[in-house]
Parts: C-alpha cells; sequence; structure tokens
C-alpha cells in the first residue's frame, strides 16, 4: 500500500497540469448548466414566496355585466371562508385627448395620460385595509383627509411620475332618455303641471374633483414595463397582443362621484293636442344630486385558494388545483343573478335575471402579465440551459475521457511494475480512479458555488424589468446534480475500461513502448495538385495531423463544439443590442452564455494541445537535437494546432447555426436570417485568438523541454 501511496503521490506531481485541466472543465461545464438551472428554480421560487407573503390572489372573478351580488359573494365566502374572499371592482378605458367613454358615459379628465388607463375600486376605506394583493404605500403625498383621494400606480419606466401640484378633474356628462316628463304647462296665465308625452333627452353634467393621496406597489404589477390591458391591441394580428397600460389607479371609498347638477332637458313633447319644444336648463329648484357609488360597479371577486400551502406556484400540481377550483366556481355561480344597469336608468341598477357562469371570467396568475411573463423567462433560461447542457457536457466528457486514457497509455510502465509486483488490477486501477475522482470532485465543488453566483448574477439583472421579489433561499440540486453526475460517472467508467484493457496484457508487452502506429498515406497525397505544392515541413504536419485519426477527430469535434457555442452566444447578444428583442435579462444571460462558451474553448484547446505536447516531449527533443531553433520546434507544433483547429472552427460554424435555430426555437424571437453578418466573422476570429493564446502560453513548455531526460525514454 505504501509503495501505492508514492506512486499516487508521483503521479500527481507528475501530471498536476492534467489535473488541473479536469478540473477546470468540469468547474466550466457544470458550473455554467448548474447556475442556469439555479437561476430558474430562484426565479419560480423567489415569485412563489412573493406570491404567499403578499397575499396574492389565486384566482379573481370579473363580471362581464355588472356588479356581482351578494348571494355570489355570501356563496363564494361560505365555500373558501370570508376571509379569503374580497370584494372590488376594475374599469379600464382608453383615453384620447383627455376624454374616454366610460362604460357608455362620455368622461373629460385633467392630469390623466393618454392611453389605457385601468382603475381599481375598493368599498374600504383605506389601502392598509385591502386584505388580498397587498398594497404597499411608496409615497404619502400629504393629502388631506375628507373628499375623495386617490392613489396612483408607483413611477415606473412604463408609468410617469404623478404630478402633484395639478388637481385631477372629472367632467362627465350623463345622459338620459324619456318619452314622459313631468312639466309646467304656461295656460291662460298660470303654469299648470301636466305630463308631456314625447321624446326627451336630460343631459346632467357633473363636476368631480379628485386628490392625489399617494403612490403604491401593488404585488399584480410587479412589472416595471409592459403591463398590458384586456384590450386587444387593433394594429396587431395576433389576438392575444393586448394594448399597454399608461396609467393604474386606486380609489377607496363608497362615493365616487358626489355632485349637485342642473339637468338640462331637450325634446318635443305633446299636451292637450299642444305641441312643446324644450330646450332649457332647470332651475335652481330642480337641481339633481348626483351620487355613483363604488358598490354599483364592483364587478371583482378575489378569492385565496385555502390549500394553497400545500403547492409550489405555477407547479403542475397548483395548476391543477387551480383549474379544478375554477370549475366549482362556476358550478357554484350556475344559478346565481346578476345586477346589471338598464339602459336610461343613469347611475340606478335594475335586477336583471341571469346566469353568472356565463357572464364571469375567471382569471387565474397564468393572466396575470407580471407573473406569467416572469415565469416565462424562468423556462426560457431553462430551456436554454437544456440545449447548451448537452453541447457543454459532451466536449467535457470527451476532452476528459480524452485526458484520462492518454494519461494511462503514458502510464503503461508504472502499471507494469505494479502488476509485476503483485498488486491486482483493480488496486492498481484504484489510483487512476482516484486521480479521476478528485479532479472531477474539486472542479465539481467550486461548479457548485459558480452556479451559485451565476443564478444570483442572472436574477438580479432581471430587476431592469421588475421590481424583484426578494431573493429566495431555496437551493435546487437538479441541475447541478444531472450534470455532475453524468460527467463524474462517464470519467470514472471510462477510465477503468481503458484501465483493465491495459492490465490484461502481460507486464513485458507493458513495459515495452507502444508499437507506434504504421504510416501510410494520407488522402492529400493522393491529390498531386495539393501535395506536390506543399513543402517538406507542411507534408509533414499534415501527414501528423492525419495519421492519428481519433486524436485528431476529437480536437475538431471539441473545437466545432466550443465554436459553435460562441456563435450562439454572440447571436443571442446581437439579437438582444442591435435588434432590441428580448430585454436587458435576455443580454445578460447571452453575455454569460458568451463568457463560458469562450472559457470552455480555451480550455479545451489548451487540454488538448498541452497533451500533445506531453505525449511528443521525445520528438521535440529530438528536433533540438538535430539542431531546430525554438521557433522552429515550436511552429513544429503550432502548424498541427492551427490547421486541426480551423477545421474544427469550419465546422462549428454550420453546427452554431443549428444550435441558433433551437435557441431562436425556445426563446421565441430571433432567426438566422437575422443575424447581423458581423457575429458570423467575429465567431471564428475569437476562436483563431484563443488557440492563438494558448500556442503563446504554452511556448514555454515547448522550448524548455529537457532533452537528456526525454530521450533517456525507454526505446
Amino acid at each position: 500500500m505504501r509503495t501505492l501511496l508514492k506512486t499516487f503521490g508521483r503521479m500527481f506531481r507528475r501530471h498536476a497540469t492534467r489535473l488541473i485541466s479536469i478540473m477546470l472543465m468540469v468547474l466550466v461545464s457544470v458550473g455554467f448548466t448548474a447556475g442556469i438551472g439555479m437561476s430558474t428554480d430562484k426565479m419560480i421560487y423567489s415569485l412563489s414566496d412573493h406570491y404567499f407573503a403578499e397575499n396574492v390572489s389565486d384566482v379573481i372573478l370579473m363580471n362581464t355585466e355588472g356588479a356581482f351580488s351578494a348571494e355570489s359573494v355570501a356563496a363564494l365566502g361560505e365555500r373558501y371562508g370570508e376571509e379569503n374572499v374580497l370584494l372590488g371592482g376594475m374599469l379600464e378605458f382608453e383615453v384620447k385627448d383627455g376624454k374616454a367613454d366610460v362604460s357608455g358615459t362620455q368622461v373629460a379628465f385633467t392630469n390623466v395620460p393618454d392611453g389605457m388607463v385601468r382603475v381599481y375600486l375598493f368599498s374600504c376605506d383605506a389601502p392598509e385595509e385591502v386584505t388580498q394583493n397587498t398594497l404597499t404605500p411608496v409615497d404619502d403625498f400629504g393629502a388631506e383627509e375628507g373628499g375623495i383621494r386617490v392613489y396612483a400606480e408607483r413611477a415606473t419606466a412604463q408609468f410617469a411620475e404623478q404630478d402633484t401640484t395639478k388637481p385631477y378633474t372629472m367632467s362627465a356628462t350623463i345622459t338620459q332618455h324619456a318619452t314622459e316628463l313631468e312639466y309646467e304647462y304656461e295656460m291662460m296665465g298660470q303654469k299648470i303641471p301636466v305630463t308631456l308625452e314625447g321624446d326627451f333627452t336630460i343631459t346632467l353634467s357633473v363636476e368631480q374633483t379628485y386628490t392625489m393621496a399617494g403612490t403604491l406597489l401593488n404585488p399584480l404589477h410587479f412589472a416595471t414595463r409592459d403591463d398590458v390591458s384586456y384590450a386587444d391591441d387593433p394594429a396587431s394580428d395576433d389576438e392575444n397582443d393586448m394594448l399597454p397600460l399608461a396609467a393604474i389607479y386606486y380609489v377607496f371609498g363608497d362615493t365616487l362621484v358626489d355632485d349637485t347638477v342642473l339637468p338640462h332637458i331637450k325634446g318635443t313633447g305633446t299636451v292637450y293636442g299642444q305641441t312643446v319644444e324644450i330646450d332649457e336648463t332647470a332651475g335652481e329648484e330642480d337641481a339633481q344630486q348626483v351620487n355613483v357609488s363604488s358598490s354599483e360597479l364592483l364587478n371583482q371577486i378575489y378569492i385565496t385558494l385555502p390549500e394553497r400551502d400545500d403547492y409550489v406556484l405555477f407547479s403542475a400540481e397548483y395548476d391543477d388545483y387551480v383549474d379544478g377550483e375554477v370549475d366549482a366556481i362556476r358550478a357554484l355561480l350556475s344559478s346565481d343573478t346578476v345586477a346589471t344597469p338598464e339602459e336610461g336608468s343613469g347611475s340606478e341598477t335594475l335586477a336583471a335575471e341571469s346566469d353568472v357562469a356565463d357572464t364571469v371570467e375567471a382569471l387565474t396568475l397564468h393572466e396575470n402579465f407580471g407573473f406569467e411573463a416572469f415565469r416565462e423567462y424562468g423556462n426560457k433560461i431553462a430551456s436554454i440551459g437544456y440545449v447548451l447542457m448537452v453541447v457543454f457536457l459532451f466536449v467535457t466528457i470527451l476532452v476528459v475521457l480524452s485526458t484520462m486514457t492518454r494519461l494511462l497509455d503514458e502510464e503503461r510502465g508504472q502499471i507494469a511494475c505494479l502488476m509485476t509486483l503483485g498488486y491486482s488490477p483493480f488496486r492498481i486501477i484504484l489510483k487512476y480512479l482516484l486521480f479521476a475522482l478528485i479532479g472531477t470532485l474539486i472542479g465539481g465543488a467550486g461548479a457548485y458555488f459558480a452556479g451559485l453566483g451565476l443564478a444570483r448574477i442572472i436574477y438580479v439583472n432581471f430587476e431592469w424589468n421588475y421590481t424583484l421579489p426578494a431573493y429566495t433561499p431555496h437551493i435546487s440540486f437538479t441541475f447541478y446534480l444531472i450534470t455532475f453526475a453524468v460527467i463524474l460517472v462517464a470519467t470514472l467508467a471510462a477510465t477503468a475500461i481503458a484501465g483493465f484493457k491495459l492490465t490484461r496484457q502481460e507486464p513485458a508487452d507493458l513495459l515495452r513502448p507502444k508499437t507506434p502506429k504504421a504510416g501510410k498515406k494520407v488522402f492529400l497525397e493522393r491529390i498531386p495538385l495539393i501535395w506536390n505544392r506543399l513543402s517538406f515541413k507542411y507534408k509533414s504536419t499534415m501527414r501528423n495531423v492525419l495519421r492519428f485519426m481519433m486524436r485528431f477527430l476529437m480536437t475538431v469535434v471539441s473545437v466545432a463544439c466550443s465554436t459553435a457555442l460562441v456563435l450562439a452566444g454572440l447571436a443571442v447578444l446581437d439579437c438582444c443590442l442591435f435588434q432590441d428583442i428580448g430585454g436587458e435579462a435576455m443580454i445578460t444571460i447571452s453575455v454569460i452564455i458568451l463568457v463560458f462558451a469562450a472559457l470552455l474553448n480555451f480550455v479545451v484547446t489548451y487540454t488538448l494541445t498541452n497533451i500533445n505536447i506531453s505525449e511528443r516531449e521525445r520528438e521535440l527533443a529530438t528536433l533540438m537535437v538535430l539542431g531546430y531553433y525554438d521557433g522552429e520546434v515550436a511552429g513544429y507544433i503550432y502548424r498541427e494546432i492551427y490547421i486541426t483547429s480551423a477545421i474544427g472552427i469550419l465546422f462549428g460554424i454550420p453546427l452554431g447555426t443549428l444550435l441558433c435555430l433551437f435557441v431562436f426555437e425556445i426563446m421565441g424571437f430571433g432567426s438566422i436570417p437575422g443575424i447581423s453578418w458581423f457575429v458570423w466573422v467575429c465567431a471564428p476570429i475569437l476562436s483563431v485568438i484563443f488557440t492563438i493564446l494558448v500556442t503563446l502560453i504554452l511556448r514555454h513548455k515547448i522550448v524548455s523541454i529537457d532533452m537528456n531526460e526525454s530521450l533517456k525514454a525507454i526505446e
């Protein structure tokens, strides 16, 4: 055992560079995929924590025909508990030049922006009394108590900052139609009360001033841009495209409008066979009190489902639970009645028999822009991670397997000596398994922390688009364990297989140098037009490149995959930066893809080149003995590296194109024709730069080869 430990220690010192290469390959590959996967879980769990902390409603019922009846509210309260059912209201209308049509009434506003405006109504008196969708105060403008107080959604990249120096006023024209009119008809110098029959229009011009009391943050609107209305965008062919919201306001209390107005009457009627034309404003004695109550407009019910603590938001189980409850709610309301306004009744309402289930829309959090968009971002990141994980894993496994296989070939003499001393094949191979295991474990441990940091970077960069929920302490190991386990198992299995293959040979055979591969013509020699034009050094280079076909293919495939990743990262970055697609968060992700692809490209080239140099130290020492200068000896290796890398880069372009197709399909934006021309140029140039950097770094290793030690090897 002591002998085995000594050889184990010497192996670590002698192959420290290879150990570091394995660690770096695992660190880059597993760190990237783990970080992408962790960021997805962080987003979902942070959103889920936010959903619980702010008591966000699971279902919002919206009555499209009017206010909900007391019977509907009572029935839902009995099923879910009164504390889990909140009555509210919501109006949406489009403001143009300060005017809008609100439920058939023409309204003029001041200090209200043009565009789609949403107004939330609550019968409670203050924001802190809202029990669901906790409204967090952002600014208190110190408005005086008494009067109708209004709050606004906080200023964001989408919603403008509120100007408290300007009054918020509303001018509304309420029009009523009547076929009968009580009128004082003048006859014989006296006014006689009569009833005119005809067609009359009664116009009530209402003026109402509101006070801006402050701004709020509604957890249903934590996106800082692109919040949409429920109105279809007429300029789009996609039925799912909605008009953006221009402002959101919150009104509390029972009174929305409280004004005394003088009706203006216009029309023609008959009395006693006489025709009477009327176009006049009533006198003070006929003034009407117009009072609009929020109770007439409470067309929403917010429901918190009682068993939701058993689920993670947006999980398959949660969605099934919500869908089942929505069906139950529809069944519960199927025989209820709803109050709907009757034409010409003004602010009064009449009870109309109606099947409430047919007039109610059930909105889940999938219909909420902020929640659904955040979830979609998480899914897109996960999908990108799955695609790139395959490429990263393939390249990493390929290079690590190559490293361990070539290490075993170099250790043939050591293995033969241990076999001669009586060590079993398992005990001999164990040290190589430990070598691979330690390198993979160290790289994997670093990859875990790299993944945590990467997930935090990705998450924080979503603050461009959202008022981010608190970063969850929940940690998911799914991506990390998958990638790390695959690399670990593949590495150990390949090491064991290669080791047992060697130990089946006789020690005497292992003590002899491995028989060099027989030389043979390469395919270029069969093309005289090319071959005859090559100088001797390039003919030698081409023979060396193509003689070891497995090594050549492994290098080409590794460089091609790395180049494809660089191209994909640049393509996504191009879409985000220069085509204004995807948003700031996707820019960060594309930069991360590019950085890790570049690191992988560099580590792959470095590792394979370093192995190539280590295998050919005697060959390079021979050239030095023959009088070759340092530059000529280095060039002997460089030419092979450049040729192999160039071929890998050429294959990497079409492979990268295919990878871009997958990524664009997953993200839902971008196209191959839309990629800027310079991306196709930059991707191969970056790969060439990485190759040149590797050759510069390894030049010292080439020129510092000890000729005496290298040539002492067994013949």
